[in-house]
């Protein structure tokens, strides 16, 4: 009995189609490896640069931050907090492919935590700031680095077009604003850019502060 040809040029569409599906999954499990390794790395590396800071930072500059028996990093800001999230991760200067790969980014053209202005922090909407769609006024966000603790509570959210750089301006009332890609669940570029303001609350404890405790 011969075999009719359609069917046999189905069967092997069928394994091939197979075989593509097999593929892509490896490919997206080896990068969703890659990305957790990387949060993770960054995660390590801000623990243990908190637990060395020096005891009286001068709060004037990005200076490279040397750890005892490691490189400087002059690239690692601190660890990023929003409790009711349980959101926690490693905040990195640029907003590069490199440094959102695994950690928040802070856009260095706007202030530094630790002096007065509006510091801009960025990252992706399907990794760190995935939970930022349950974000809202009054939450608590808490920002550890070198040159102390900081405090800030939410004011308010918004979304604005990606060619709105106004949200990067210094801005009265604002201290902290959280940038990322918006509607959440979008397959591709998404088209906006959802923003939270903050607003620093209480004195920031410093190093030297957190020694004496």
């Amino acid at each position: 009995m011969r075999r009719d040809p359609s069917s046999r040029i189905s069967r092997t569409l069928e394994w091939m189609l197979l075989a593509i599906g097999v593929a892509c999954l490896a490919r997206y499990g080896w990068l969703s490896y890659q990305i957790q390794r990387i949060e993770s790395d960054n995660r390590t590396a801000v623990t243990r640069m908190l637990a060395e800071r020096p005891l009286a930072p001068e709060p004037s500059a990005l200076e490279p931050f040397a750890l005892p028996g490691a490189s400087p990093d002059p690239g690692l800001i601190g660890e990023l907090d929003i409790p009711r999230l349980r959101l926690s991760a490693a905040v990195r200067l640029g907003d590069d492919a490199n440094v959102l790969a695994g950690a928040v980014g802070y856009l260095p053209d706007t202030a530094l935590p630790w002096e007065p202005g509006n510091s801009v922090f960025a990252a992706h909407r399907d990794r760190l700031f995935r939970s930022l769609a349950r974000i809202r006024a009054g939450d608590e966000i808490r920002l550890s680095t070198r040159h102390g603790e900081f405090q800030y509570r939410v004011s308010r959210t918004f979304v604005v077009n990606p060619g709105d750089v106004w949200v990067l301006a210094p801005a009265p009332d604002v201290d902290l604003t959280l940038i990322t890609c918006y509607p959440f669940v979008f397959v591709g570029h998404a088209p906006r850019r959802f923003v939270v303001r903050a607003q620093k609350i209480g004195a920031a404890l410093d190093a030297r502060d957190a020694h004496h405790l």
